[in-house]
């Protein structure tokens, strides 16, 4: 009887063994259900830019099994342009090639570039590359090139919305400027001339139907900036503001519906329909630094005091003042992550609240030239590395 009674247990014993294999293989395919219907509702629900960040989640999990040699990262010395945040992984801009890498600093994706002098705009797990002397702008993922368009003249600004829809600004021989806004499946839906200024900045509501640009020209001398809001359906603005003396560097369409216009002496605030929100004023060229996050919240340093001081104010995406600081030091770079707002001193990085409460400070190994939040992380360009704090 004993005898049987062992042969009973090693019998359990291989049951035991022969399921878990069987859950094993079951798995795979349970998993692989999982991520087809996931793109399926995504594609139904989001479109092809939530299918395109499914997907390139799919390509980035043989990188998870792929250890890189971790941060800091070794930069380019002489052909390094910038550093950003692409879809919660860093992006990597140089003279020749962007690179893409996961957090210990493999390398998910590069893609060569044809001009030496690339800029990036970066959003919703996109990036928008283009050059200020070429006339292509190229559309990338984390994992692939998207896609690309041509324009007929040099491309002077660009801008993404979430949902991957694209607005260019280009020269023209027949206009001062050209505006033109594509679908996210590259199909132009919108175009304006603009016979006498320049756009310089342009942004775009989340669902890429609503575009706001700041369009400079000079008269009698001066300089003014127009603020200019358009539906897409029509080239009739639905806002044409005059800002005499006025150069916006930067024009930011929050998820709110609110448009932030950066300019060289004063930040304006406006709904979508142009009517004004907030206005900042400062001294002419007292701009030291600005940054604004994906939602659209964001923070503006510039001198006071005839340089003495600096004030850091935040407006939330709702177009809010959510903090005022004055400051002894001058950060020379900022960036904006939800609530949390990173700003530089010297070798010192200070981390501030949505009301300004300072959280925390990070000792950097050399000042930093350049920060950007990542998935809840900050990464900052210094002493020729890419550094993970």
């Amino acid at each position: 009887m004993a005898k049987k009674k062992k042969v009973v247990k090693l019998s359990k014993q291989r049951n035991k063994k022969l399921a878990k294999k069987i859950v094993k293989l079951i798995r795979i395919p349970i998993v692989i259900i999982a991520v087809l219907s996931a793109l399926f509702l995504s594609a139904r629900l989001l479109g092809n830019v939530a299918v395109s960040n499914v997907t390139d989640t799919l390509r980035e999990i043989k990188t998870t099994f792929t250890k890189g040699e971790g941060y800091p990262y070794s930069l380019d010395a002489f052909g390094f342009r910038e550093a950003t945040a692409i879809g919660g992984k860093p992006l990597v801009i140089s003279e020749d090639s962007t690179k893409v890498l996961s957090s210990s600093a493999a390398e998910i994706h590069s893609m060569q570039l044809g001009s030496g002098d690339s800029k990036v705009v970066s959003k919703n797990g996109r990036a928008l590359i283009y050059s200020n002397t070429s006339n292509e702008v190229i559309l990338q993922s984390r994992t692939e090139k998207l896609g690309s368009i041509k324009e007929s003249g040099t491309v002077v600004a660009a801008q993404l919305s979430k949902n991957g829809c694209i607005a260019t600004s280009y020269t023209s021989d027949e206009y001062q400027s050209v505006l033109s806004v594509y679908n996210r499946y590259f199909e132009k839906t919108f175009q304006w001339n603009c016979s006498q200024e320049r756009i310089s900045s342009i942004g775009l509501s989340k669902n890429g139907k609503s575009i706001a640009v700041a369009a400079v020209g000079t008269e009698n001398a001066e300089i003014y900036t127009r603020l200019l809001i358009f539906n897409a359906g029509s080239s009739e603005p639905v806002a044409d503001l005059m800002h005499r003396g006025t150069l916006f560097l930067n024009i930011i369409y929050t998820d709110s519906n609110k448009i932030i216009a950066v300019g060289d002496n004063k930040t304006v605030v406006l709904d979508k329909k142009g009517d004004t929100v907030d206005e900042l004023v400062y001294s002419e060229n007292s701009i030291i630094s600005a940054s604004s996050d994906d939602a659209g919240n964001t923070v503006i340093c510039f001198e006071e005091f005839g340089g003495s001081k600096t004030a850091a104010v935040r407006f939330s995406k709702s177009g809010e003042r959510t903090f005022t600081l004055s400051l002894d030091e001058k950060p020379e770079c900022v960036a904006v992550n939800g609530s949390k707002t990173a700003a530089v001193n010297g070798d010192e990085i200070v981390i501030y609240s949505s009301r300004g409460e300072e959280n925390k400070k990070i000792q950097t190994g050399h000042p930093a030239a350049d920060i950007f939040w990542c998935s809840g992380t900050l990464y900052s360009v210094e002493g020729g590395q890419l550094c993970k704090y």
